[in-house]
């Protein structure tokens, strides 16, 4: 009989990898942890970015129309918008707005506060005066810093800055209406109020909301005064005194 006379095979011992291979595998390892870092930051803080973005937004638009009203009434008579229809001598006056003056001051309005929302680009507070083309008239541009995510007072200027975008969507919307108050016996303090709707589209990296700012401005006021009664009750149900009329001869 034959006896197979089994060797043992001899296992040659692994080294340790060449620099090459370590240097590419931790490459790999340090791009895929910093992708999957930088998304889980992105998603952590993006809900904190729009909501600040979308306040600054909402302030900004709130001061180009009050900005905007205030420029365009100071150029109006405001006697011209708010009428007196004055009747005979024993009748009571009427007040009204003129529908032309009112009309075109509105135009004025909503034009102006379009072109300011193009004007005020790359820095918020401060209004330019260069000639607007189409592509400023469509969309502002901001930059907030990225330390305003933090809430922290002394990081909210510092870090880099966060590109947000702002387009107006549509026209901006305005809606006329009266408010009277009364203002003491006979008199009355009459209001003549525009109620202001901007279509906001707010963009940053990666997200994209659309919001509205709805202002109410007071365009022009006057206190109508009314003749004054020769008694007054305040209907508590005491008994009303007689009126001794005058004799005339």
């Amino acid at each position: 009989m034959f006896r197979k006379r089994f060797r043992t095979k001899k296992f040659r011992k692994k080294g340790p990898l060449p620099t090459r291979k370590v240097f590419l595998y931790s490459f790999i390892l340090f791009i895929i942890s910093s992708i999957m870092t930088l998304w889980y930051v992105d998603k952590s803080i993006e809900p904190v970015i729009m909501s600040v973005a979308e306040y600054e937004i909402k302030r900004i638009a709130t001061e180009t129309i009050h900005e905007s009203v205030d420029e365009n009434i100071a150029k109006v008579d405001m006697n011209k918008i708010i009428t007196n229809n004055k009747g005979g001598d024993d009748s009571s006056s009427s007040y009204s707005f003129n529908p032309v003056i009112y009309s075109e001051l509105r135009a004025n309005i909503t034009k102006d506060i379009q072109k300011k929302l193009g004007i005020k680009q790359g820095n918020p507070f401060k209004t330019g005066s260069a000639k607007i083309n189409d592509e400023q008239y469509k969309s502002v541009v901001y930059y907030i810093p990225f330390g305003v995510v933090t809430g922290n007072n002394l990081l909210s200027n510092y870090g880099p800055e966060i590109p947000v975008k702002m387009s107006v969507i549509g026209n901006v919307e305005s809606d006329l209406r009266t408010k009277l108050t009364n203002a003491g016996i006979n008199n009355v303090y009459y209001e003549l109020i525009v109620d202001f709707d901007v279509n906001i589209q707010i963009v940053i990296p990666s997200f994209t909301k659309e919001t509205k700012v709805s202002q109410e401005v007071t365009v022009g006021s006057l206190l109508i005064e009314g003749d004054v009664p020769s008694y007054f009750s305040n209907g508590n149900g005491s008994v009303a005194p007689a009126i001794m009329k005058e004799n005339k001869e």
